[in-house]
């Protein structure tokens, strides 16, 4: 510290010599001249000029005087002006005494320095909501890891009691690897929206047509509609053509359709339709399911989401999440339309041009 005070003293010293040398070498130039003035008049000829040539030396160091102090006051003034601002800045308080309407060399820095504020601002913010998603993201894991963690546990230490009977055992090892495949499905889950969200996924547009898209998606849901006898009918054309991503899109269509047959009664309707309009293209998938109450209707996109009168259906609440991320990477969108008892519809909306 004391070195750096030092160095800093030292760069001084050079510009108070500058400023001195050059007081002094006007003050040479001015007794010049008035010497000058008096050696080439004489006392009865040129006492007026000798009187003119004094005033005029008397005079140009007062204004020079004068203009030193307006100076040095108006300097004094810019540096507390700098130094209140950056007090502003520090304290995060945005910049004061602001005018847009002053084209003075304060106003100018005062303008960088409200620029500065808004970047450092916007990444305080931004670094803020990393941090904020980050927690949330930690505190959602925590929370869905939780229950097959504990199952495990308590599984395990049923299996490995000598005196449960073997009947029981088998059963409890069931439920075990259960557990351990809800779990690996929520890791893998986990890990497509972490990808996702941190931009390592890239999605590759590409001219082809939806339908074997749409197939690869509804292949996902055969079995499970005929389980439940739901009848599932698919209208679209074949030459259908936009730009997406065949394996990203199948994924997120995949996913609203499991919840629709997820959430459909034994014996419903699931219908499929994909209509292509002049710059976008609509795939609507309907059901005649439980449907969604209106003061949830805005919530169910949300990441580990599920309304209160679903706990019992199994899931984990990342479908219609994942599914929204998907077709907003597109540059698409989702819609939903709904009624308590009814039935959804969800639209989808994909660009029929990349980019």
């Amino acid at each position: 510290m004391n070195g750096l005070v030092r160095r800093m003293r030292k760069g001084r010293i050079p510009s108070a010599l500058q400023e001195w040398t050059s007081i002094a070498a006007m003050f040479i130039l001015t007794a010049t001249f008035v010497v000058l003035v008096f050696e080439l008049t004489d006392r009865d000829t040129g006492t007026l000029l000798r009187v003119a040539a004094i005033i005029f030396a008397v005079a140009f160091w007062g204004i020079l005087y004068v203009f030193q102090l307006i100076y040095r006051r108006r300097f004094v003034y810019f540096a507390d002006q700098i130094c209140t601002n950056l007090d502003s800045l520090i304290q995060n308080e945005g910049v004061q005494d602001f005018s847009l309407e002053e084209e003075t060399l304060a106003s100018k820095v005062q303008m960088k320095l409200n620029q500065l504020y808004d970047v450092t601002n916007a990444a305080t913010q931004e670094s803020d909501e990393q941090k904020q998603a980050v927690q949330r993201i930690v505190s959602d894991i925590s929370h869905q890891l939780k229950t097959p963690i504990a199952n495990i546990k308590m599984y395990a230490d049923t299996v490995t009691n000598p005196q449960v009977p073997e009947e029981k055992r088998l059963f409890f090892l069931d439920g075990l690897q259960n557990q351990v495949e809800k779990l690996d499905f929520l890791i893998q889950v986990l890990t497509k929206i972490s990808r996702l969200e941190n931009g390592q996924i890239v999605l590759k547009a590409e001219r082809q047509a939806l339908y074997p898209t749409l197939a690869q998606a509804l292949s996902g849901i055969t079995i499970s509609a005929e389980k439940k006898r739901i009848a599932v009918n698919v209208v679209c054309d074949e030459t259908l053509e936009l730009c997406h991503d065949t394996k990203w899109t199948a994924e997120a269509l995949f996913n609203l359709l499991e919840n629709a047959v997820k959430y459909t009664p034994e014996g419903g309707r699931v219908s499929v339709t994909a209509e292509q309009w002049e710059m976008y293209t609509k795939i609507e998938i309907a059901d005649t399911g439980i449907g969604v109450s209106e003061t949830h209707i805005n919530d169910i996109f949300k990441r580990f989401y599920r309304e209160p009168k679903v706990h019992s259906t199994p899931g984990i609440g990342v479908g219609l999440y994942l599914a929204r991320e998907i077709i907003g990477k597109e540059q698409g969108y989702i819609k939903v339309a709904s009624r308590e008892g009814e039935g959804s519809v969800f639209s989808v909306f994909l660009p029929n041009q990349a980019g």
